[in-house]
């Protein structure tokens, strides 16, 4: 609670001052994710990659690459693979530290069905809020929370399309250049 008084206190920034991500930066981002929860049996953990690019000051359009971990029960764990497009709009720029919403959607591809009686193939949409915050120049803690949805949009029909829904906490570094 005194943190958010704390960042609430110091205000937005000025008009005056540059954006924290004006339009034309590229980003480089890592994190680790872990999703499971709501009615999901499975639960998912991943190392993300990717990069972003600014087209408008504090708003990016990216890509980002995850390997998976599936722990599923009941059933055997699997490994899955997937890629995503990321957009990202920092709404809140404070200083050091910024508020963001994000959404992505991406296809999957895992070496075992997942869920237990779905497909190897499947999609990942996403959406949530995060943030950053400033370590030193050009490099920034990130993580948040999305809402997490696996489907396969029912490319083998409605009977083979179980699909997860879950939170997806994260969290790693970005670099900008």
């Amino acid at each position: 609670m005194c943190l958010l008084a704390a960042i609430l206190a110091a205000g937005p920034a000025s008009a005056d001052d540059k954006p924290a991500f004006p339009k034309g930066t590229l980003s480089f981002q890592s994190y680790t994710t872990c999703a499971g929860g709501i009615d999901a049996k499975e639960v998912f953990y991943s190392g993300v990659i990717g990069g972003s690019y600014y087209v408008f000051d504090n708003v990016s359009l990216g890509l980002e690459a995850s390997g998976y971990h599936v722990a599923q029960s009941p059933g055997d764990d699997t490994s899955m693979a997937g890629l995503a497009v990321v957009l990202r709009h920092h709404f809140l720029d404070l200083d050091r530290f910024t508020l963001f919403a994000d959404v992505s959607f991406g296809p999957a591809i895992a070496a075992d069905r997942v869920p237990q009686g779905g497909t190897y193939f499947n999609f990942i949409p996403r959406t949530g809020l995060g943030a950053t915050y400033l370590l030193h120049d050009h490099l920034y803690l990130m993580g948040g929370a999305r809402y997490f949805h696996l489907s396969n949009a029912q490319i083998d029909g409605p009977l083979r399309n179980p699909s997860v829904n879950g939170i997806e906490g994260y969290l790693g570094l970005m670099w900008t250049f």
